[in-house]
């Protein structure tokens, strides 16, 4: 179960590295002052915290020895920060778009396809820059009748160093009033009362807050110290109270034990939320990078057969794949019929085979999943 956030930060974080173009950005004043208030009683500013925040001239000035997932670093963002979901060849893309935020993550899950790229690396923070927000505001601006998608979770957890760096409560505040934007914060944390207040219950804003689900079965052994099942549905229903919408993600799906059981569970435990309407639920079985193959295997849960997929990756195999998506997409219909359910990196055979055709599931996602166009592509 994940601990408190800033004893996690104390023990898994010794230190942040602020490029020379960041060293004087109120985020590093605000860092450090929310490390003082937490870490000493009197606030002083002299006092010795067990995260340490130095000012380099950049990036290449590091030590060596301090180029670990135990150091952040901190720099502006650039243009490729913002853009299109890389997605997967060959297979269908809910056109999300990515504004890359928080990179890297340090909360275990034993699948985790980041493990291929990232790691051994520090974790680094880019700071969004005006033209970033100017760039999205602008596209939601000349689209707009359309939704545009957009999160900060594709390449690390949108929520788990944000008690501390807050760019999400920023960014809440900058593009809270885009009406037609979803802005969504995935997160396998319970880090959401930091976030500030958007409404009364029932004052819809434009955020998102996105929750990784699974059951507590799997994230017991697969998903290392993230926040329980149970913690992740209490900050949900927090998030709603406070006008965030909410979304649900059953990614990756894992066929451990008595899979059917274990993840009407989960669905069962959703049919709370009806009354807030969830955004959308998508749907991902386990998939990894041929890199991953020999950490993969070491897991319980490979003693399935996986194949190698147009894109590469490793899968179920697409019978498999589709009775885990059909059955799921009838319970989430049970408990909430009013939300949309897409699959996540599929192709378009296994789509057709569990809907049965797109007319079944078009006309509810049509809004969400339609490409938004974005000029220069990264």
């Amino acid at each position: 179960m994940l601990i408190n956030s800033w004893d996690y930060y104390s023990q898994t974080v010794d230190r942040i590295y602020w490029t020379e173009d960041t060293g004087s950005s109120p985020i590093r004043r605000r860092v450090e002052d929310r490390l003082r208030r937490q870490y000493r009683s009197d606030g002083s500013p002299d006092a010795v915290l067990p995260v340490q925040s130095v000012v380099v001239g950049d990036i290449s000035s590091i030590p060596a020895e301090h180029l670990t997932a135990r150091t952040i670093v901190v720099r502006p963002d650039q243009r490729g920060d913002f853009g299109r979901c890389p997605g997967t060849h060959g297979h269908l893309c809910c056109n999300y778009l990515t504004l890359n935020v928080y990179l890297g993550c340090t909360l275990g899950c034993t699948y985790c396809i980041m493990q291929s790229y990232l790691r051994n690396r520090t974790l680094e923070i880019h700071l969004p820059g005006e033209s970033t927000i100017t760039r999205i505001r602008d596209l939601a601006r000349s689209n707009p009748q359309r939704t545009v998608r957009l999160g900060t979770g594709e390449v690390g957890d949108s929520l788990l160093y944000d008690p501390l760096f807050g760019i999400s409560e920023d960014l809440v505040a900058r593009l809270g009033d885009i009406e037609n934007l979803r802005f969504e914060l995935k997160t396998k944390t319970d880090f959401v009362d930091h976030l500030p207040d958007i409404g009364s219950p029932g004052a819809k804003g434009n955020t998102v807050i996105g929750f990784s689900v699974n059951p507590q079965e799997v994230i017991d052994q697969e998903e290392g110290v993230a926040a329980s099942l149970r913690d992740r549905l209490a900050a949900a229903r927090r998030a709603a109270e406070r006008g965030y919408r909410l979304a649900f993600h059953f990614d990756p799906m894992i066929r451990v034990g008595p899979w059917k059981e274990l993840y009407a569970g989960v669905a069962e435990l959703l049919e709370s939320f009806r009354d807030v309407r969830p955004e959308w639920i998508s749907l991902g079985t386990l998939r990894y990078p041929t890199g991953l193959k020999n950490h993969i295997e070491a897991r319980p849960y490979s003693v399935h057969e996986f194949v190698s997929s147009g894109d590469g990756k490793m899968r179920y195999l697409q019978p498999l794949r589709a009775e885990m998506y059909r059955f799921m997409r009838r319970r989430l219909a049970e408990v909430l019929p009013e939300t949309p359910v897409y699959l996540c990196m599929e192709s378009a055979t296994v789509w057709r085979t569990v809907t049965q055709g797109f007319s079944e599931v078009l006309p509810d996602l049509r809004s969400i999943m339609q490409p938004v166009p974005i000029g220069v592509e990264r």
